[in-house]
Protein backbone atom coordinates (compact mmCIF):
# COMPACT_ATOMS: atom_id res chain seq x y z
CA UNK A 1 0.00 0.00 0.00
CA UNK A 2 1.22 3.33 -1.48
CA UNK A 3 1.72 5.75 1.69
CA UNK A 4 -0.33 9.27 1.39
CA UNK A 5 1.44 12.17 2.06
CA UNK A 6 -0.87 14.60 4.88
CA UNK A 7 2.28 16.64 5.68
CA UNK A 8 4.73 19.11 3.67
CA UNK A 9 7.62 20.36 5.46
CA UNK A 10 9.31 23.48 4.09
CA UNK A 11 12.63 25.39 4.52
CA UNK A 12 12.87 28.36 2.81
CA UNK A 13 16.22 30.19 3.21
CA UNK A 14 19.76 31.85 1.87
CA UNK A 15 23.12 29.85 2.11
CA UNK A 16 25.51 31.37 4.94
CA UNK A 17 27.84 34.20 3.85
CA UNK A 18 30.39 32.60 1.87
CA UNK A 19 29.24 29.82 0.97
CA UNK A 20 28.56 28.84 -3.07
CA UNK A 21 25.55 27.71 -4.62
CA UNK A 22 27.13 24.63 -5.82
CA UNK A 23 28.51 23.68 -2.22
CA UNK A 24 24.61 24.10 -0.72
CA UNK A 25 22.98 21.49 -3.33
CA UNK A 26 25.66 18.90 -2.34
CA UNK A 27 25.10 19.79 1.07
CA UNK A 28 21.02 19.27 0.44
CA UNK A 29 22.01 15.80 -1.49
CA UNK A 30 23.67 14.63 1.09
CA UNK A 31 20.87 14.98 3.56
CA UNK A 32 18.68 12.71 0.83
CA UNK A 33 20.58 9.49 2.53
CA UNK A 34 19.00 10.50 6.06
CA UNK A 35 15.88 11.90 5.40
CA UNK A 36 14.86 9.02 2.63
CA UNK A 37 15.02 6.62 6.03
CA UNK A 38 12.84 8.11 8.27
CA UNK A 39 9.37 6.88 9.38
CA UNK A 40 6.66 8.29 7.28
CA UNK A 41 8.79 9.76 4.45
CA UNK A 42 7.28 10.33 1.06
CA UNK A 43 9.14 12.34 -1.22
CA UNK A 44 11.73 15.45 -1.16
CA UNK A 45 12.10 18.06 -3.75
CA UNK A 46 14.86 20.92 -3.58
CA UNK A 47 15.18 24.30 -5.57
CA UNK A 48 16.66 27.37 -6.44
CA UNK A 49 15.70 30.90 -7.20
CA UNK A 50 17.44 32.91 -9.80
CA UNK A 51 18.37 35.50 -6.85
CA UNK A 52 19.76 31.94 -5.14
CA UNK A 53 16.95 31.58 -1.88
CA UNK A 54 16.53 27.70 -1.47
CA UNK A 55 13.41 25.98 -1.33
CA UNK A 56 13.33 22.46 0.65
CA UNK A 57 10.06 20.51 0.49
CA UNK A 58 9.70 17.08 2.21
CA UNK A 59 6.09 15.30 2.02
CA UNK A 60 5.68 13.32 5.26
CA UNK A 61 2.83 10.53 5.64
CA UNK A 62 1.99 12.73 9.10
CA UNK A 63 2.93 15.43 11.62
CA UNK A 64 4.45 13.03 14.02
CA UNK A 65 7.12 11.28 11.66
CA UNK A 66 7.79 14.35 10.33
CA UNK A 67 8.75 16.06 13.85
CA UNK A 68 9.89 13.12 14.69
CA UNK A 69 12.63 13.44 11.86
CA UNK A 70 13.56 17.12 12.69
CA UNK A 71 14.50 16.08 16.17
CA UNK A 72 16.39 13.43 14.80
CA UNK A 73 18.55 15.39 12.45
CA UNK A 74 19.27 17.92 15.25
CA UNK A 75 21.10 14.80 16.97
CA UNK A 76 23.08 13.57 14.42
CA UNK A 77 26.62 15.07 13.22
CA UNK A 78 26.23 14.41 9.51
CA UNK A 79 22.72 16.55 9.19
CA UNK A 80 24.44 18.98 11.26
CA UNK A 81 27.17 19.47 9.00
CA UNK A 82 24.94 19.88 6.20
CA UNK A 83 22.65 22.25 7.83
CA UNK A 84 25.85 25.02 8.18
CA UNK A 85 25.40 26.08 4.77
CA UNK A 86 21.66 27.59 5.97
CA UNK A 87 21.73 31.31 7.30
CA UNK A 88 19.40 30.55 9.88
CA UNK A 89 18.57 33.92 9.92
CA UNK A 90 16.63 33.97 6.63
CA UNK A 91 15.23 30.68 7.45
CA UNK A 92 11.43 29.64 7.57
CA UNK A 93 10.76 26.45 8.70
CA UNK A 94 6.96 25.30 9.08
CA UNK A 95 5.35 22.08 8.67
CA UNK A 96 1.27 22.46 6.39
CA UNK A 97 -1.20 19.90 6.67
CA UNK A 98 -1.96 19.36 2.67
CA UNK A 99 -5.97 19.64 2.56
CA UNK A 100 -6.11 19.84 -1.47
CA UNK A 101 -4.24 17.89 -4.49
CA UNK A 102 -3.88 17.26 -7.75
CA UNK A 103 -1.80 14.42 -9.36
CA UNK A 104 0.08 14.87 -12.83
Amino acid sequence: MTKKATIVETVLFKPTEGINRKEVENQMSELNEFISKQDGFISRKTAVSEDGQFLDLVFWSDLECATTASEKAMENPKTLKAFQVIDEKTMTFKHFSIFNEIQE
